[in-house]
């Protein structure tokens, strides 16, 4: 990304983007399912799960992995962290952005699914 100083990709516009394949994929599995918590729950649960290890990784050990699962857990979120640090501007952790990004996603599904309930 350092080497894109003069072009950089549209990143906000990436992170809406699958926000809105997100909520798309719940609007999608809301017939097949009796209920909105039926589609959010699992939909969300892997990225619950990395918020999770986000967390043990920068708040708890203050560093992430030089493994497989750091890395990883790190590129979960990369495409629509500029979202998310938008919206924590007033902070400098970058697990707050996370979370905010979790809650973005979050969002995005549950209104997925409450746009095909109507």
């Amino acid at each position: 990304m350092l080497t894109w100083q003069n072009s950089l990709p549209p990143l906000l516009l990436i992170a809406l983007l699958l926000l809105l394949v997100w909520g798309l994929i719940a609007f999608l599995a809301r017939p097949r399912m009796k209920s909105t918590a039926a589609v959010i729950l699992p939909l969300n649960l892997i990225a619950l799960l990395v918020l999770l290890l986000l967390g043990v990784q920068e708040l708890i050990l203050h560093a992430y992995w030089f493994n497989p699962v750091g890395w990883l857990t790190q590129f979960y979120y990369l495409p629509l962290l500029r979202a998310g640090v938008l919206l924590t501007s007033w902070t400098s952790s970058v697990f707050t952005a996370y979370c905010a990004t979790f809650l973005l996603m979050l969002a995005a599904s549950t209104f997925g699914c409450n746009l095909r309930r109507a």
